[in-house]
């Protein structure tokens, strides 16, 4: 063969290292490949300057992003004529790879197809399936991209079969319905998307949240594995402790449930109640059910709450990839998690109106890439997340009434001040955010200590842009979603509903489907918790034999004019709790203007509490009634009650 042993041994994964230039390994010492010089203990190639060496181990790659041209290098451009005509400029393909390359001779990547063809073939073949020494070097090219080996791009032709499943490359983001891509991820703050324009009166819309698993290892080497058997291609679902339903006291802890996993329920406690047909595939079964239930009741839009992507979002970091493009992990997240999973008659197309939730935002973490879920609005067909907070109006033509849906976020609940507080579950900590993390760049919190004051105006910001979007409302219902629980910012929601006529809070976090329990503590506003979408363990343990377990489901909203029917569809299929809720004007709106006033009936409890403030109250607490005395009429006590929302006073009529 005229081959020139080296003294160099293979290494450990049976290829030669990379000092021992374009070798070969046979009985485990490396050898010359013919055409190529033994000089200075190494092999090298007269063709390539500097030899060819092996390819590297696996390495984690970071998420592909944009190059800023070095500050201070000027461009050269070559002098040309003036002239009048304007040259023809290609459009922008929308499909194509911006990151693709065929230009790579005498690079790194050149160098290791050169070897992968000539020696790393015959080698280790499993390494590159489906391929032959005489396959094309784009295709050699392709399979060490998807490897993240060699820093070899994506090529522009030439390459293996485009897999969306396996292996998305990245794409341009582009207009979306009349709507350009923003230039950072905060530009449509409080933006009104275009209204959904809705036909029949068959209305339905479902609610979910909670429901993104891990994905596994992704492009790049990119990894979000959290135990043994989860590095497969995603969605798996996250195991987290649990606490007991009656005493709330912890019953499982993160490291026993994720061993729970990793040892198929061998090295599990029983009292984590890890059931491995539910807990390993509850995204998957919620998944199931809103299928079935889609293809009966065909919802029109989807209300999702957030957490979207376990343990800490898309993979990478915030502004890597600039809001022009929706990098290649991303797509391959979204197409494990989120695109084939939800999909089918009744589910295809439909839009999911959402929210971040902590998880997305990075869990632990404030600089995970959330800025790549706000772009993907502008590649997908159904994901609507323009920005952290935002509007949709759906107009119902055949039945004659709007609905105004507020999208809000709340992850200032997970955002402490102290950042050694709550360490595995403060955005803003010490303990895992890595040092002088910052997302200042795209208009993120600078640094873990501004990071708290970051959400807290963007909460301040949200919640008074939602309050002046529902004073100026006249829609028939008024709907807000957001990622934390019902119980949180009591007092805020609760004047939304009373003064501002909120209709109804869809929310999550908390991992079961339940109604909220004290509606009275937000003045009679109806709230529910669908935090049970499966990318995640349950709260509690799920009761297997209980046909109304409500660990893991979705909610199944039908809507009227008149009323809203809220139901909890289990993830057995089953309903398992229902509410209907009628529309409330509130007191400060155009439509509480507009509302027929109420003239108290004798023997009402408003009658009687008027009455009593009259002859009584008036006296015994002055106080309570400013600018009133006995003799004022009963229209001004009744205005006052009407105005603190007490004893079912209506509006005056004077």
């Amino acid at each position: 063969m005229g081959l020139r042993r080296t003294g160099e041994s293979c290494g450990v994964r049976g290829y030669c290292l990379d000092k021992a230039g374009p070798a070969t390994c046979i009985d485990s010492y490396c050898f010359c490949l013919e055409g190529s010089v033994f000089q200075n203990g190494k092999c090298s190639d007269p063709g390539i300057d500097g030899g060819i060496s092996g390819p590297s181990g696996p390495s984690g790659g970071a998420v592909p992003g944009e190059k800023d041209k070095e500050e201070g290098t000027p461009e050269v451009t070559e002098a040309v004529e003036e002239t009048t005509t304007t040259p023809y400029v290609e459009p922008e393909d929308p499909t194509k790879d911006p990151d693709c390359s065929d230009q790579i001779a005498g690079t790194e990547c050149f160098k290791k197809i050169k070897w992968a063809m000539s020696d790393g073939i015959y080698a280790n073949p499993g390494w590159y399936p489906g391929l032959t020494p005489q396959s094309a070097p784009s295709k050699f090219q392709d399979t060490l991209y998807r490897a993240g080996e060699g820093g070899c791009p994506r090529p522009c032709t030439g390459g293996l079969p485009e897999d969306p499943l396996h292996f998305p490359h990245s794409v341009m983001t582009r207009s979306m319905r009349g709507i350009r891509p923003p230039k950072h991820p905060f530009e449509y703050n409080g933006i009104e998307w275009p209204a959904m324009k809705i036909k029949g009166t068959n209305t339905h819309i479902f609610a979910v949240g909670d429901w993104g698993g891990l994905a596994g290892t992704l492009p790049h080497n990119s990894q979000i594995i959290q135990y043994k058997g989860g590095q497969t291609m995603g969605p798996h679902v996250m195991g987290r402790y649990r606490t007991d339903a009656k005493t709330h006291d912890l019953s499982c802890s993160t490291p026993e449930m994720s061993d729970c996993f990793a040892t198929n329920g061998t090295d599990c406690p029983a009292r984590c109640g890890w059931i491995e047909d539910i807990d390993t595939k509850a995204q998957h079964l919620v998944a199931d059910q809103m299928i079935k239930r889609a293809k009966m009741n065909n919802p029109d839009y989807l209300l999702n709450v957030g957490d979207n992507f376990y343990w800490g979002g898309i993979a990478g970091k915030c502004g890597d990839t600039p809001m022009s493009k929706v990098n290649d992990i991303t797509r391959a997240q979204f197409n494990w998690i989120f695109e084939n999973v939800y999909k089918g008659p009744g589910l295809d197309g439909k839009p999911w109106l959402s929210v971040l939730g902590n998880h997305d935002w990075g869990g632990r973490e404030m600089d995970a890439a959330w800025d790549q879920q706000i772009a993907y609005t502008w590649v997908s067909n159904r994901w609507v997340l323009p920005a952290p907070y935002w509007m949709q109006k759906v107009e119902y033509v055949d039945q004659g009434y709007t609905v105004d849906i507020l999208m809000i976020d709340s992850n200032i609940e997970d955002a402490d001040e102290d950042v050694n507080s709550n360490p595995e579950h403060n955005i803003c900590g010490a303990a895992h955010n890595p040092p002088g993390s910052s997302c200042a760049k795209v208009g993120g919190p600078s640094s873990i200590h501004e990071c708290h004051n970051w959400f807290q105006k963007l909460w301040d910001e949200g919640a008074q842009w939602a309050t002046e979007k529902l004073k100026q409302s006249d829609a028939q219902w008024q709907i807000m979603v957001t990622h934390f629980p019902c119980g949180h910012k009591v007092k805020y929601y609760k004047e939304l509903h009373l003064k501002y006529g909120l209709d109804l809070l869809v929310t999550g976090h908390t991992h079961y489907q339940m109604m909220y329990w004290a509606p009275e503590k937000l003045g009679g506003l109806a709230c529910f918790i669908t935090g049970g979408g499966g990318g995640i363990t349950s709260e509690n343990n799920v009761e297997l034999e209980n046909d109304n377990d409500h660990q893991y489901g979705f909610f199944d909203l039908s809507m009227s004019k008149d009323e809203i029917k809220i139901e909890s569809i289990n993830w057995k299929g089953n309903v398992i709790h229902s509410e209907t809720v009628e529309p409330y004007d509130g007191t400060d709106t155009k439509k509480a203007e507009l509302a027929p006033c109420e003239v108290p009936k004798p023997g009402s409890e408003c009658f009687k509490v008027i009455k009593w403030a009259m002859q009584d109250g008036i006296h015994s607490n002055p106080d309570w009634f400013p600018g009133l005395t006995s003799s004022s009429p009963m229209s001004k006590f009744q205005e006052k009650f009407y105005r603190e929302h007490k004893d079912g006073c209506g509006k005056p009529c004077d």
